[in-house]
């Protein structure tokens, strides 16, 4: 387990990711792994969801498929898809210090971006959320998941196994 996940200021970069967004949050852990580049940190966050996430996910993806938004199985990439992803978020850019992800729906737009930034003996790993909410549908449903939104990533960056995920 990694230390405790702090709420930081989101930098300046992840904020461009949707010009007019609605909503922007970050969250940092320091990690003792120097070395450790954006896209491995990436797959130990989102790839291995305790059971209790997947669950909600789960519940999630059955509510939305009401309104006949899109879902997303955390944790998991299917290898017939032609769009890459990680853990099952489709990844919108790549380099050795983020991984974005994310998509647009009817409701709202949203990027994760995780960063890292390197120091001689630890890692600083951040991921940021972005939202964009494009209708009524969206500010209601943006309201109604953002406690477990702030509990999921703070627990995930807390128990992310990065020394797992290095090439």
């Amino acid at each position: 387990m990694n230390g405790a996940a702090i709420a930081v200021a989101p930098e300046a970069g992840c904020r461009a990711l949707l010009p007019g967004h609605d909503f922007v949050d970050a969250y940092q852990v320091v990690v003792h792994f120097p070395g450790l580049e954006a896209r491995p940190a990436a797959d130990a966050i989102i790839k291995h969801p305790p059971g209790w996430i997947k669950q909600l996910m789960a519940t999630r993806n059955g509510v939305v498929r009401l309104f006949r938004l899109k879902t997303v199985e955390i944790g998991v990439d299917d290898p017939r898809s032609s769009q890459r992803t990680v853990g099952g978020f489709p990844l919108v850019a790549q380099s050795p210090q983020e991984v974005v992800l994310g998509f647009d729906d009817k409701h709202l737009d949203f990027r994760i971006s995780v960063t890292v930034l390197q120091g001689p003996a630890a890692t600083q790993v951040t991921v940021s959320t972005v939202v964009k909410t494009n209708n009524l549908l969206g500010r209601v449903y943006l309201a109604a998941v953002m406690p477990f939104h702030r509990v999921i990533v703070r627990h995930l960056l807390e128990h992310a196994r990065f020394n797992q995920h290095q090439p």
